[in-house]
């Protein structure tokens, strides 16, 4: 039995409901495996012709199905006779979906780039733009942009420098936020979607909406947008030093005023461990503090002697008390 007998033979075991359960899969992974599913057309029109043979109706032909789908006017059917015909025009647009989207996937290649833990990493995307992971991010990018549009998806954090293209706008998903702009140089964090994400701009403007309660906003040199999901706004402030939100790039953390709680994210991200306080007290205690080129364990020790705190591990787990 060749392949165009095999796939008739699938077909009518299908249209009639025979199918065996290892039928159906075979069915499904040659519509799947398929270039084109033109191949299968020239069956699906014989096993329909053939239906049309029958007392349903002589002239009820393979081109004007889907205009007579639409006829309102109830009629009485050979009810055997309709189900091979219901049978016969699901799996047409069966293979007609499935076409739909092969044609779409292979329309825009995706690629997906990640950084390790306490090690950073730079792409250059296909437009020259330039994107550098901090530690434990991935960016997912097409191999090529579309006419229209650059988009990525980030996931972590990572500082980007867009190519200018006044027809292409560049949009970044990331978490909750949407980040587009034209060109420009800016940071983008967003490593849980339950933390607060954030949008740091060093050049040009850059225009933030918050997708989950559409909060906008539209940021210049200077100014960074956070996500604060008790007001559901996004909180514009404006940074002491903007190329602070930036310093990771020299592996350099720089913790202004910080929570221990926010540290601890901090270094959780980072070097992709978990860091957790089980004293509240300890958590709300803020410091101040720059630590660069050092390994978790040296920055632990620092974090204690400054608060007066103590530091376990088991395993991937380090917790302050």
């Amino acid at each position: 039995m060749d392949h165009t007998e095999r796939k008739t033979y699938l077909l009518n075991q299908y249209i009639n409901n025979a199918c065996t359960p290892e039928e159906f899969e075979e069915l499904m992974s040659a519509i799947k495996a398929s270039p084109n599913n033109e191949d299968f057309d020239e069956v699906l029109k014989r096993s329909w012709e053939r239906s049309a043979h029958s007392t349903i109706e002589n002239n009820l032909s393979w081109a004007d199905i889907s205009a007579r789908i639409k006829e309102n006017k109830p009629k009485r059917y050979n009810t055997r006779v309709l189900l091979k015909y219901a049978a016969c025009f699901a799996l047409a647009l069966l293979i007609g979906t499935i076409s739909f989207y092969k044609k779409r996937d292979i329309g825009t290649q995706y690629l997906t780039t990640q950084s390790l833990p306490a090690k950073t990493k730079v792409i250059t995307l296909a437009d020259g733009t330039h994107v550098t992971l901090n530690a434990n991010s991935s960016l997912r990018y097409p191999e090529k942009f579309s006419d229209g549009q650059r988009i990525v998806y980030l996931k972590g954090e990572a500082y980007f420098e867009v190519v200018h293209d006044s027809k292409k706008p560049f949009i970044i998903y990331s978490g909750a936020l949407r980040t587009q702009v034209l060109g420009t140089t800016f940071s983008v964090s967003a490593y849980n979607e339950q933390k607060p994400q954030k949008v740091t701009v060093l050049t040009g403007k850059v225009g933030v909406v918050d997708q989950t309660n559409k909060a906008q906003a539209i940021l210049t040199p200077g100014l960074c947008a956070v996500t604060d999901q008790k007001s559901k706004s996004l909180k514009v402030s404006r940074m002491t030093d903007p190329m602070d939100a930036i310093a990771w790039m020299d592996d350099k953390m720089i913790f202004e005023d910080a929570t221990l709680a926010d540290v601890a994210v901090a270094l959780s991200n980072k070097y992709a461990v978990n860091v957790v306080i089980n004293n509240e007290r300890i958590a709300s205690r803020h410091i101040t503090a720059i630590f660069q080129n050092q390994t978790l364990p040296d920055i632990l020790k620092g974090i204690t002697r400054l608060t007066n705190a103590k530091y376990q591990v088991d395993r991937n787990v380090y917790t302050l008390f």
